[in-house]
């Protein structure tokens, strides 16, 4: 079980995350505690160094003025004493513990040195001569026999007097220096060890939210997509990961339902024109009749390029939804795009006594692909010849509005027919939609749609107030092009 626990434990990237960022966190800590140290060391020797100075004058001035008698080491001695005796204790009243301090008097050739401080004093006095102190600049000195070195000051006496020394060993100091390191380190341990706990409890939680999202991906099924990641409330970057992940789920569904319903559609009716023709195609072949089997031929022919139709249409539009329609654009006008079309049909709306109207006199320069839009304008005016009925009148009007940015072109094909059924109108660009009476694919308007969405517009179909449909395209109108620059050399001036 702990052998279970413990691969878990090293598989998982918190653990790795929690030591780099610990460890930078220590270093930085530690850091941080030696510089408070240094600067708490530092203020501890230069207290005791402002002792050592204010107490070497103080001890000059007595060692000028104190008669060279039996009472001089005496009184030099009191002096001394009293100074450490101020110096062990703090300004709380806590014991700092117990100081060493010496005191040397030397150079003097009429008087033999003076010295107090420890018993053994050839040691200090070796030291004192051969380490070359400046004057009234406390140094360290380390003395043999002692672990820890002095801070010791020389002050000059008057010319031929010598040179006097004092030098202090604070042991209380030390001892507090010493605690206080301890206490950092302890501190320092502590907050290391409780960094890494935390930051590997807050990485575990945000990497169990990730396992989920993964475990959600490992059990997607090609048949089942209804698997999904709790976001939850946060607004971090796992969560919006996880919202990400679902809206990649949601097309994923959309795509795979619409792929389904795309080849429903296809089978069911690409099955009876294909029927249709192997069945004209096995009559022909049995007839002696050459006249009759040409015919029946010419119809699987027909039958044939329906399919084609609705074969290139169908992809079209799926590569229009999925946005990966080839557009050769270039720069036409639209009016004169539809003026076309509309002589194109005109004598078939004529044949069922369908009325049109055409208005579309003002240049609308636009960038489109030009085969595109044509066959768009053929689907509108195809589902004008099903729909609108006998006798409709027929309205194709092109416009500008300009309105909001670089302005469109609307073109806007009415007719005063049935109109859309009502549970049909919200689905109608949708493609293998289509009424309970249609004839066709359920691709025409679906296909218009994606040619106005692929070339930046859209399209709106409505019922009017007064009876009959409407539809709307709308394509981005172009950018003016740049006129050429003038130049002076095509000038042509007379001699």
């Amino acid at each position: 079980m702990l052998r279970r626990v413990t691969t878990s434990f090293y598989r998982t990237a918190a653990w790795r995350l929690a030591l780099r960022s610990t460890l930078v966190f220590a270093i930085g800590s530690a850091a941080v505690f030696w510089v408070m140290y240094v600067m708490v060391a530092r203020t501890v020797r230069e207290r005791g160094d402002s002792w050592l100075m204010g107490e070497s004058e103080t001890l000059r001035q007595v060692a000028l003025t104190t008669p060279r008698d039996a009472l001089y080491d005496r009184i030099v001695e009191e002096v001394a004493e009293l100074a450490t005796q101020e110096l062990s204790w703090g300004s709380n009243g806590e014991h700092l513990g117990g100081n060493t301090v010496f005191f040397a008097l030397t150079g003097d050739p009429s008087h033999p040195p003076v010295w107090v401080g420890p018993h053994d004093s050839s040691p200090f006095l070796h030291a004192l001569s051969a380490a070359g102190i400046p004057p009234r600049s406390p140094v360290s000195l380390h003395v043999p026999g002692w672990n820890v070195p002095f801070r010791v000051v020389a002050v000059e006496m008057h010319p031929g007097r010598g040179r006097l020394y004092l030098g202090l060993l604070d042991s209380g100091a030390l001892a507090l220096l010493r605690r206080l390191l301890i206490r950092f380190f302890l501190g320092w341990v502590f907050m290391v060890a409780l960094g890494f706990l935390v930051t590997l409890f807050g990485l575990r939680r945000m990497l169990k939210r990730v396992d989920a999202i993964t475990g959600a991906a490992a059990s997607i099924r090609t048949g089942d997509l209804s698997t999904r990641v709790p976001a939850g409330p946060q607004q971090d970057e796992v969560a919006r990961l996880a919202r990400t992940f679902n809206n990649m789920l949601d097309r994923i569904s959309a795509s795979v339902n619409q792929l389904r319903t795309l080849t429903d559609s296809v089978a069911h009716d690409l099955k009876s024109p294909i029927t249709s023709v192997r069945g004209s195609l096995e009559i022909a072949l049995s007839l002696e009749d050459r006249d009759q089997a040409a015919e029946l031929v010419a119809s699987a022919i027909e039958h044939l390029d329906r399919l084609s139709d609705v074969i290139t249409t169908s992809l079209d539009v799926a590569e229009a939804d999925g946005g990966a329609l080839r557009l050769h654009r270039e720069r036409a006008d639209l009016s004169d795009l539809v003026n076309r079309v509309a002589e194109l049909y005109a004598p078939a709306l004529a044949d069922r006594q369908q009325r049109l109207t055409v208005s579309a006199d003002a240049p609308a320069p636009v960038l489109v692909d030009v085969p595109l839009c044509n066959r768009m304008l053929s689907n509108l005016m195809e589902n004008e010849l099903r729909y609108a009925g006998p006798a409709a009148q027929v309205s194709l009007n092109v416009s500008l509005n300009v309105s909001t940015g670089d302005g469109v072109a609307c073109i806007t094909l009415e007719d005063d027919g049935p109109g859309f059924a009502p549970d049909l109108l919200p689905r109608v660009f949708q493609r293998f939609v289509k009424g309970s009476h249609s004839e066709g694919h359920g691709l025409g308007l679906a296909f218009v749609s994606a040619v106005a969405v692929v070339h930046g517009g859209r399209a709106i179909a409505r019922n009017r107030t007064q009876g009959g449909a409407q539809i709307v395209v709308e394509i981005p109108l172009a950018a003016a092009p740049a006129s050429p620059p003038h130049s002076s050399d095509n000038l042509l001036t007379s001699p």
